[in-house]
């Protein structure tokens, strides 16, 4: 057995794997980040290797304009691609029973699929284990949405679990893979006087907001299944909310026992934070769908929300009566998300912490300045950090984070079960919510609001 670590890929053709995950695979080479792997690459689109390799290729060179030809080929010669069928299990047995997976050291099973048929591909890894020994480390990695409710989440968990352990589950949660959000544990942990404000006794407010330009494009069928809550709220909202209102426990410097202790400490603090969400009265909670939606998705009397906007309340001493305002959509004017912590103040001009995760990856601090003179008038001003200002390089992208996290086994950055079991606990009570008050889905225009003029107008949803 070779120490290399062997990556299947299931839905390899699809729009996940293309975009995002191939690409990270590309700049982890060219940093020499990784390299003792292989890629089994699995989808239905192409008939041969060739065909697949000039479709990735394709996609690649709109995406990197200067792509270096030496480190695509070693990708290639890394990636081997099987035109395979789910439902047509016996052939892709046949040709893995000639593959050599037990000349692996570790074997990572990745659903890049619609969460519809993970059942399935879940069934057909059961027989693929067969022909791997016991002795080989065997991970499954699996994108959100995790589930369609709390009932299927616990039923896809226990099929997980039936596979393999839960130390080598990793549900991803790309949002979670982005240095600015990661930095927010540092901006907690590391400065201790902004973890001490970050408190109902200092906050008036926190907004939450991962707004988008992009409607749904080709994702129509997915988007159906799941909608604004599902896709987005379930998992990066409500991962972004925990990371900020959670206590942190002290950071761990190298130690590994240390270190061990602070991710079971982190998980612990953040699941209490989300087993203590409170829901708002129904008025406060609006869906909206934009005006092209229904063409894009097929589905002229489509009811999905690609739009929500909601408070979130904790009941906690430490954040009693703040309201984390969530809103998220698509087909917004801007492409941009943020988490704005707006401060008490005693001015009508607020101070503000301003924490930008797309498009830029900064920090702001706004607070009053007196204005050049012989007054007292003062200003807002901008303290700023921005990372590639800063350190003059650029992040690495979030997928990029996230197929290293899940080859060295790191899950520091991964949601574990139970956080992701009382999320799904908060979606059915909103979804209860929204059927027994009858919520409707209002239409919006294209590419026409801010994300902000939501915000600015929370209670006056009929605008809109």
């Amino acid at each position: 057995m070779n120490n290399e670590k062997l990556f299947i890929f299931f839905g390899a053709t699809g729009n996940l794997f293309t975009e995002k995950i191939f690409p990270a695979f590309y700049h982890l080479i060219r940093r020499g980040k990784i390299d003792n792997f292989h890629i089994l690459a699995i989808g239905r689109r192409f008939a041969d290797e060739k065909s697949y390799q000039s479709f990735l290729y394709q996609s690649l060179s709109n995406k990197i304009p200067e792509l270096d030809s030496s480190v695509l080929d070693h990708l290639f010669q890394k990636t081997d691609y099987y035109q395979g069928d789910i439902d047509d299990p016996q052939s892709l047995l046949s040709f893995l029973a000639e593959y050599h997976l037990k000349n692996y050291q570790e074997i990572l099973f990745y659903l890049s699929t619609l969460p519809s048929i993970y059942a399935r591909v879940l069934l057909l890894i059961k027989r693929i284990n067969e022909y791997i020994p016991s002795k080989i480390i065997k991970k499954i990695i699996i994108e959100k949405p995790f589930g369609y409710d709390k009932k299927s989440f616990i039923h896809l968990n226990q099929l997980f679990n039936k596979l393999v352990p839960e130390r080598n589950i990793y549900y991803v949660d790309h949002y979670l893979g982005k240095d600015t959000v990661q930095n927010i544990i540092i901006l907690k942990a590391e400065n201790w006087f902004i973890e001490n404000l970050l408190s109902a006794g200092y906050v008036k407010e926190i907004h939450i907001v991962v707004s988008e330009k992009e409607g749904v494009g080709s994702r129509g069928n997915f988007y159906e299944e799941t909608g604004a809550i599902r896709d987005i709220f379930q998992n990066h909202l409500l991962q972004l909310l925990s990371l900020i209102a959670m206590d942190i426990p002290p950071l761990c410097q190298e130690d590994k026992i240390e270190c061990s202790s602070f991710l079971n400490s982190m998980q612990q603090k953040k699941i209490e934070v989300i087993q203590n969400i409170k829901l708002p009265d129904a008025k406060q909670v609006f869906l909206g769908q934009y005006q092209s939606y229904s063409l894009d998705a097929s589905n002229p009397f489509s009811k999905t929300e690609t739009f929500i906007r909601l408070p979130l309340y904790i009941s906690s001493k430490r954040w009693s009566g703040v309201p984390f305002w969530i809103i998220t959509g698509k087909k917004l004017a801007q492409k941009i998300s943020y988490i704005e912590i707006i401060f008490h103040s005693t001015t009508t001009n607020e101070n503000r912490l301003i924490i930008e995760i797309q498009p830029e990856e900064k920090i702001d601090l706004v607070i009053q300045a007196k204005i050049p003179g012989m007054g007292l008038s003062s200003s807002s001003v901008r303290l700023n950090f921005n990372s590639l200002g800063t350190f003059g390089i650029n992040s690495p992208e979030a997928y990029e984070n996230i197929i290293i996290d899940c080859f060295r086994g790191d899950k520091t950055l991964f949601p574990d079960s139970q956080f992701i079991l009382h999320s799904w606990e908060i979606v059915d009570q909103l979804r209860e919510l929204i059927n027994k008050e009858q919520i409707k889905v209002e239409k919006y225009a294209d590419t026409f609001y801010h994300a902000e003029d939501f915000i600015n107008s929370k209670n006056n949803a009929e605008n809109y």
